[in-house]
């Protein structure tokens, strides 16, 4: 155990010792798990003392959280031999599986195992102690592999798994049991168990605008002849098939003008999401196609409408409390052309601030910094075309390393989950897939943020019962629905809480902090954790024996009542 040689003050935090080159990312992630912390001083005592690097600092903490793949300098003393380090390994904790980007070592012999290797029985993670003090050794670098989730993301065989959230559950877990009362202020507002934010890419407006191309022969095959396959499959509903071959028969009328657009879809959205606000990411430049990531034109890519084709319908969707942000054609990889398309959209708007989503889900390692040159003040792109759920591992929006723009992880898509030539599932097992992520979401808070083209509520997609059925799951399961700027201006409301003062005496913990108000976002949940002998599978109704939530709608000095 890290002791001094004499006693000193004790503070009410996660102290941390952290290589230097981790400290950005040691920030971003206590912005996640929202707690109290600093970097360690030896001077100070601490409640919990969290290591990454490999140092020989004497600072007093009761419980120690020692992260690493390689030998540490308190394994020997603690009986503990790190095997060699292996690459591409799932952990298993509890009922979850962790999976490893970096390096992770079997761990042994001393110790009571917390975290196994999935498929063997070796330990990843050790608990060493009692009598209220305790050592927790894990075999992998926690912050590496937060850098890498926020950097560059989870491959999609590993798409539903919500890495970085179980991180900071297997570590708030671990201060629990550890006896360890604290303090948080939790991933979602008072009254609701998650946020969730509407967002619709419109990269089609009209089928009057294509005459004789790949999208008009397109919606002839798939309306006449992939709908009825579907139909025989049991993915779509006769009637449905019927309205397809209907609006294929309308067409003549469509391009005459004497007959509704079947691809225009506002006003559908508008009687489905009723009051419900939501986002729409509009394209500003029609007939660019812009690059692809290799640098070459982005054939197929281009589009038929840009936002100055269809200003009746943004004033109607502002009118509804709509949120109008851009559908990026080169904003991903140029910052000029960036901040030309986002002042394309503003000049419609008439609103400076605005997010992003890159069309075809576009984006690279310099994306991070050339969108926010370009001045935009969240994107919404780091989602997966070909897969649903964690492609950043976490349900909660962060700034992307080195930047502070934020970033809103897209999580559910509708092409993603029925469009053929990728996860092809039927509307049942969409849904029954959907409702994980949202079970996961009402579990542990965040946001969960859905793309549903504008164009996929009509024929001939008509995936409006999956679009009304997921609402309804939404709704049950206690979201609060935001646009993605809203939403984003609550994360940034919780990241600028400041704990002033956390001290504990007895059974009682006071507690000063401030925080912003007066904006028109919900407030926040200021959570006393309480060790419990059995910690509720749900975090967000999980509060434990002895502890409680409390609104937090301003600046707070309250005294909490704790019963160990």
């Amino acid at each position: 155990m890290m002791t001094t040689g004499s006693p000193s003050p004790r503070v009410s935090a996660i102290g941390v010792v952290a290589e230097k080159n981790e400290q950005g990312i040691v920030g971003e992630f206590f912005e996640l798990f929202k707690t109290p912390w600093e970097f360690a001083s030896s001077e100070k005592s601490y409640d919990i003392l969290l290591i990454t690097a490999d140092t020989d600092d004497k600072i007093d903490a009761p419980v120690v959280i020692l992260y690493g793949s390689g030998k540490r300098k308190t394994d020997e003393r603690c009986g503990i031999q790190p095997a060699k380090g292996r690459s591409a390994v799932v952990l298993r904790w509890q009922d979850k599986d962790v999976p490893i980007y970096g390096e992770a070592s079997a761990l042994g012999p001393s110790g009571e195992t917390v975290v196994e290797i999935q498929g063997t029985h070796e330990a990843a993670g050790l608990r060493i102690g009692d009598q209220g003090r305790f050592i927790y050794r894990f075999g992998f670098d926690l912050f590496r592999e937060v850098e890498h989730l926020l950097r560059s993301g989870q491959p999609v065989n590993h798409a539903s798994i919500p890495t970085l959230d179980i991180h900071i559950e297997l570590l708030r877990d671990c201060i629990l049991s550890a006896g360890v009362s604290f303090v948080e202020i939790t991933p979602f507002p008072p009254q609701h168990r998650f946020i969730a934010c509407l967002t619709h890419d419109v990269d089609f407006v009209g089928i009057r605008r294509h005459r004789f191309d790949p999208t008009m022969f397109g919606f002839i095959y798939r309306a006449l002849f992939g709908s009825l396959i579907r139909a025989m499959r049991g993915f779509l509903k006769w009637k449905k098939l019927l309205a397809n071959w209907k609006a294929v028969i309308s067409l003549p009328g469509i391009y005459l003008g004497i007959q509704k657009d079947v691809m225009i879809q506002f006003d559908r959205y508008a009687d489905l999401e009723q009051d419900l606000p939501s986002t729409f990411f509009l394209i500003p430049y029609k007939n660019r196609p812009g690059l692809e990531l290799e640098g070459r034109t982005a054939k197929g890519r281009a589009v038929k409408y840009d936002i100055g084709d269809i200003a009746p319908e943004v004033q109607k969707l502002l009118a509804r409390g709509c949120e109008i942000g851009l559908h990026g054609i080169d904003a991903w990889h140029s910052a000029e052309r960036g901040n030309d398309e986002r002042l394309q959209v503003s000049r419609m708007i008439a609103r400076p601030d605005m997010g992003v989503r890159m069309h075809w889900l576009f984006f690279s390692e310099e994306s991070p910094d050339v969108l926010e040159q370009a001045g935009f003040s969240y994107d919404s792109t780091a989602g997966y075309n070909d897969a649903v759920g964690y492609k950043s591992g976490t349900s909660q929006a962060f700034r992307l390393p080195g930047t502070t723009l934020y970033e809103l992880p897209l999580h559910i898509m509708d092409t993603a989950l029925l469009s053929p030539s990728r996860m092809a599932l039927s509307e049942a097992a969409a849904f029954e897939r959907v409702k994980e992520i949202c079970s996961h979401a009402s579990a542990n808070g965040g946001a969960l943020t859905i793309n549903w083209h504008h164009r996929s509520v009509g024929p001939e997609r008509f995936w409006d019962d999956l679009y009304i059925n997921l609402l309804g799951e939404m709704k049950k399961n206690g979201a609060w629905f935001a646009t993605a700027r809203d939403a984003v201006s609550w994360f940034d409301k919780r990241r600028s809480v400041v704990f002033q003062r956390v001290d504990r005496r007895g059974g009682e913990m006071h507690i000063q902090l401030s925080c912003p108000s007066g904006d028109e976002t919900p407030g926040l949940v200021l959570r006393v954790h309480a060790p419990s002998p059995k910690h509720s599978a749900s975090f967000v109704s999980g509060v434990g024996r002895g502890g409680k939530d409390q609104p937090v709608y301003g600046d707070l000095d309250t005294v909490v009542p704790i019963h160990l």
